[in-house]
């Protein structure tokens, strides 16, 4: 016969299930803030969220708190949260900051990076390659911002300094939503996103730090500016 649970055992399993229930549905939330089912300024009321994502009130606020820390939702004082706001003041901060980390860390890349750096990186390139932005129904891909986050942040690995990688991976997932949208703005295809990555491949292993630089920041750039042309119209709904 099973020996009862103490009351400290179960509170800890209860805590324990909270806690897994809230990382689920903080990567629910984050999944749906990236693809904009959740837009810009909409409030995230609590009851609302219990049946849309079929969860409790205490986890549902865990991962609102969690969002809120890395910048995807806002605490609106007692009011509440709501997503965060898509503007241009945020995105020339986070694109500069990606371009200033990136002449930091690319010279000691290309200095530090050896031969399995070398195999990682030319792997993740082809499995971005070989991934559409697109699935049938013309939704942005996942599959596709997970294998381009992969590559970029394989592409920085051997920088040397984990607080930088860090800072770069928090700074990519927060222009996830950006990077959505400027695939969306580019449905006419006049952004060859493929050549950008091929050329910055070639630099990289090329061992060329300035080049490295100038292409991805122009890269950066490049995404920023198709960011804002589809996030104005998002704005202008």
């Amino acid at each position: 016969m099973a020996a009862k649970k103490s009351e400290s055992d179960e509170a800890f399993d209860t805590a324990s299930g909270n806690a897994t229930q809230a990382t689920t549905l903080y990567h629910a939330l984050k999944g749906d803030i990236i693809r904009g089912a959740l837009t810009p300024r909409q409030w995230l009321r609590i009851d609302h969220l219990r049946k849309r994502y079929n969860a409790g009130a205490s986890p549902l606020r865990e991962a609102l708190n969690r969002l809120s820390a890395e910048g995807f939702v806002e605490q609106k004082d007692q009011r509440g949260f709501v997503v965060a706001d898509i503007n241009d003041a945020s995105l020339d901060e986070m694109t500069f900051t990606r371009c200033a980390l990136n002449e930091i860390m690319l010279p000691a890349v290309v200095k530090n990076g050896d031969k399995a750096w070398e195999e990682r990186v030319v792997l993740a390139h082809y499995h971005l390659s070989k991934t559409p932005p697109f699935t049938s129904d013309g939704s942005v891909n996942e599959r596709y911002l997970a294998r381009h986050r992969e590559f970029h942040m394989s592409i920085l690995a051997p920088c040397g300094s984990r607080w930088l990688l860090e800072l770069s991976e928090k700074l990519f997932d927060l222009t996830l939503r950006h990077q959505n949208l400027a695939l969306r703005g580019d449905l006419v295809g006049s952004r060859d996103v493929a050549s950008e990555h091929n050329e910055l491949v070639k630099a990289v292993l090329a061992r060329d730090a300035a080049k490295s630089i100038r292409l991805l920041n122009e890269h950066v750039r490049t995404t920023g500016r198709f960011a804002r042309s589809s996030g104005d119209k998002v704005m202008a709904r």
